[in-house]
Formats: structure tokens, sequence, C-alpha cells
């Protein structure tokens, strides 16, 4: 009978912990919000780091290679404050300038960056 009652309490609680985390994911979903993308084309035939400035602060979303496209999620904080920002696309391994585009943006929006061929 021990046994059981053991396994009826290991069901309930994996039921409880199940539930937890429906209600968890539920939540971290509705307060992200909707996703905002940025699509970056790279026409270089050379490397880029991406960066994100907002308010002065350079945040690195990653690299997208040379005649590549890469697409980037960008986090929430980033969209709810600010709808002006500014990417800056720094060549890998070269003393060419970074290249800065500004654009502005709205939670949800699908925003395309072309970087050009120099």
């Amino acid at each position: 009978m021990f046994r059981l009652r053991a396994s009826h309490l290991t069901t309930l609680l994996a039921l409880l912990l199940a539930a937890a985390g429906c209600v968890t994911a539920d939540s971290a979903t509705r307060a992200t919000g909707p996703r905002t993308t940025l699509v970056v084309e790279n026409r270089n035939s050379g490397d880029m780091n991406l960066y994100l400035v907002r308010s002065g602060q350079r945040t690195r979303l990653g690299r997208v290679g040379g005649n590549q496209r890469q697409t980037f999620t960008l986090p929430a904080y980033v969209t709810e404050s600010t709808t002006r920002l500014v990417l800056l696309a720094d060549p890998v391994g070269s003393m060419m300038s970074p290249i800065e585009v500004p654009f502005t943006v709205v939670p949800g929006d699908r925003i395309q960056v072309v970087i050009p061929a120099y």
C-alpha cells in the first residue's frame, strides 16, 4: 500500500511541476510581446561584427559572413522604450571604418538592412 501512495504522490508532483512550467512559459511569452527581427544582408566580401547602438550603449548582436544574410531577434528591452537605433557593422580584420545604419523600430517589426559592397 505504501508503494501505491508513493506513486500517486510522484504523479501528483509531476503534474504540479508541469502545470507550473506552463504558467511560467505563458507569462514569459506575454511579457516579451511580439518578436522584432532584424535581417542583415552583407553584400561585402568580408565578415562583419554587428552591434546595436541604443542611447549611446553598444550591444553585440553577432556576426554576418561575407555575401551572406542573417536574421537576428532583437531583445524586448531594446524596443520597449527607444524606437531610434543604429546598426553598427564593423568589418572583421580590416582597417575600413564601421558602417552605421540608423533606423526606427516598433515592437513586432521586421527590419531589413543591406550592407553595401565597397
